[in-house]
């Protein structure tokens, strides 16, 4: 009846294990699982605390959960929040052959959160029996990426447990058979030390918050419980003394932390196909062949079936990434490249001879003129040639009257407009917007009202579109992705994108657009 007691009274003790990279704190509170049967049924909450300005600090974050192997997920629940699809997705998962559950907490888009905590409910069933609490080994990694697109992650294992109010306390692991219990709080504190819920010591800590308890006989699983207090401030620390360690070979430890590598390793793929799976549900695909759009769907589905099984290989994971991967590159082709390698020139203007060429490049990238050019100063051999002969057969730009084509001078707004409506052929829309610098009867004025009606070109103030002004490279790169319906997902893109463009920095106002349209 003593052991049924102590075992109930257990049970219901909570531990809280607190994680924070950054100022994103993670949480997880467990019960006490000694003496568990199996069969047994424990609630589990991960909790995910938010800085205020979380918002403006990062675009995306997940937190991912591995439990131990003696530990089943039955169910999880959000609390609070609300799942949203692709945006605030909550996914469980195991990987065949370690036999042990994962949780992930994936937040691609943090404007669907409301507040500042996601808890994440977690019901979960014990496999076999557990002697000690001490024995379970669950970790998390946390992973993030901040608004200047750093991706960081960090890995934590959980097997203590500390409870804090206002003050700081913590303590070297315990074993088995130790003696003594060692660790450091607030100065002068008042430190009260309970073993098995018996109080064996009162000690004051020193000036930098050192204290020690000697002469103890302790015995694994055995719960300790420590409460240190000042004036002002107050914390306590739950602790399950641990099994006594025993020595290792080294190559049995070189394998423990290879597979133990290898494992996180396969959960940052998994991450990476899921965010792979969102992309490219929402890419476009207007311009791709027959053949390429199945390949993707197909590839969409297969990626789909491997990121919710209940049980997955690495083998599966990274085959099914692959061949998502390839399926995108066929599809989001880079239709604007850098004026060199490494330099993008956002804020310069983009000629006559550039914007025809990625115009001719989105028609068709393959297509061959089979004709000559009537503009007199369009030279056969120039890099150009086929591009502009392209899209002046098509119908789609016009030259100067005195017979010249100008390929090297920078095109203006109103003729950029023209080019495009004239490919687009489209019909005025339903709000066409007033420009006062755009009179009627404005050779371009057609093409300017079109386009902004439909939100394709926008003026350069409320009432004002500058016709006359020449557009940049940064402002074409945006008009290029509206036309080809390319929408720009800043979390992928932060997560995965690779900026060669020394010239290019994430707070230039075309950053994202820049990288879509480039395909980096």
């Amino acid at each position: 009846m003593k052991k049924m007691l102590l075992y109930i009274v257990m049970t219901f003790i909570l531990f809280v294990n607190v994680f924070a990279a950054e100022d994103i704190q993670v949480v997880l509170e467990q019960p006490a699982v000694s003496e568990a049967k199996s069969g047994d049924t424990f609630k589990y909450n991960l909790i995910v605390n938010l800085p205020k300005n979380y918002k403006e600090k990062y675009s995306s974050f997940s937190v991912t959960l591995l439990f131990d192997s003696a530990i089943e997920v039955k169910s999880t629940k959000l609390l609070d929040e609300e799942e949203s699809k692709g945006k605030l997705d909550i996914r469980e998962t195991s990987i065949k052959g370690k036999n042990q559950n994962i949780v992930t907490i994936n937040a691609n888009d943090l404007s669907v959160i409301k507040g500042y905590k996601l808890n994440l409910e977690i019901i979960t069933k014990i496999k076999k029996d557990i002697g000690s609490s001490s024995n379970l080994k669950n970790s998390f990694v946390l992973s993030y990426v901040d608004k200047g697109g750093e991706t960081k992650s960090d890995q934590k294992n959980l097997e203590s447990s500390t409870k804090t109010q206002n003050g700081t306390l913590s303590i070297k692991d315990v074993y088995q058979d130790s003696s003594e219990i060692v660790g450091n709080t607030e100065k002068n504190a008042s430190v009260r030390v309970a073993i098995d819920k018996k109080v064996v010591a009162n000690v004051n800590s020193d000036e930098k918050g050192n204290f020690k308890v000697e002469n103890l006989d302790l015995k694994e699983g055995s719960l300790i419980r420590i409460v240190a207090e000042t004036k002002d401030k107050e914390a306590s620390l739950d602790y399950i003394v641990k099994p006594k360690v025993e020595s290792k070979k080294s190559t049995e430890l070189v394998t423990e932390n290879n597979e133990e590598k290898d494992l996180y390793s396969t959960i940052k793929t998994l991450e990476k196909l899921t965010d792979y799976v969102d992309f490219a549900k929402n890419l476009s695909t207007a311009k791709a062949s027959n053949q390429n759009e199945k390949r993707i769907r197909a590839a969409i589905a297969s990626a789909e079936y491997v990121v919710v099984k209940s049980e997955v290989s690495t083998e599966e994971i990274n085959k099914s990434l692959e061949e998502l991967q390839k399926s995108i590159e066929v599809i989001r082709l880079p239709y604007m490249a850098g004026i060199s390698k490494d330099k993008f020139a956002p804020n310069e203007k983009i000629t006559r001879a550039e914007a025809a060429s990625v115009l001719k490049r989105i028609i068709d990238d393959k297509a061959i003129a089979n004709d000559t050019s009537s503009f007199k100063d369009v030279e056969e051999g120039t890099w150009y040639y086929d591009n502009i002969v392209f899209v002046e057969k098509e119908g789609l730009i016009s030259g100067y009257s005195d017979g010249t084509f100008r390929p090297k001078e920078a095109m203006t707004r109103a003729q950029f407009a023209s080019m495009m409506a004239n490919y687009l052929k489209l019909e005025e829309g339903n709000n066409p917007i007033s420009f006062k610098d755009v009179k009627e009867g404005f050779w371009a004025s057609k093409a300017i009202n079109t386009l902004s009606s439909h939100g394709i070109m926008v003026g350069k103030s409320k009432n004002e579109f500058k016709p006359n002004d020449k557009i940049t490279r940064a402002e074409a790169a945006t008009i290029f992705n509206k036309v080809l319906d390319r929408k720009v997902n800043k979390s992928f893109l932060d997560k995965y994108s690779k900026n060669t463009f020394k010239d290019l920095n994430r707070d230039h106002w075309a950053y994202y657009q820049v990288i879509e349209i480039t395909a980096k």
